[in-house]
């Protein structure tokens, strides 16, 4: 009695049903660097943060989720200013562009 082949005589391989990626696909950005430079809020003291984000809006997002105390800067990777946040006991607590 002949024992069945699991392939029944078809070759294997060859299977072309997965998509593959376009040629011509835009390629994205690359993200940008950003420093974030704080007082941390539970130690008292200053921390650096270099980090990569899409853009501002998200470089903010994630500056947003530090600790930061009385005051905080954000700046790019080359070291230019962008924004910073501090002020006064009690007073308003946003970001503000230089």
């Amino acid at each position: 009695m002949p024992i069945p082949s699991p392939n029944n005589g078809v070759p294997r391989g060859g299977c072309d049903c997965l998509p593959r990626p376009a040629g011509d696909a835009p390629a994205m950005p690359p993200p940008n660097t950003y420093v974030l430079r704080y007082e941390d809020r539970w130690f008292g003291i200053e921390k650096h943060v270099a980090f990569e984000a899409a853009d501002l809006v998200a470089a903010l997002a994630l500056a947003e989720s530090e600790p930061v105390g009385s005051w905080a800067e954000l700046s790019d990777g080359e070291g230019v200013l962008i924004c910073r946040r501090g002020g006064a006991l009690g007073a308003a607590d946003y970001w503000s562009v230089d």
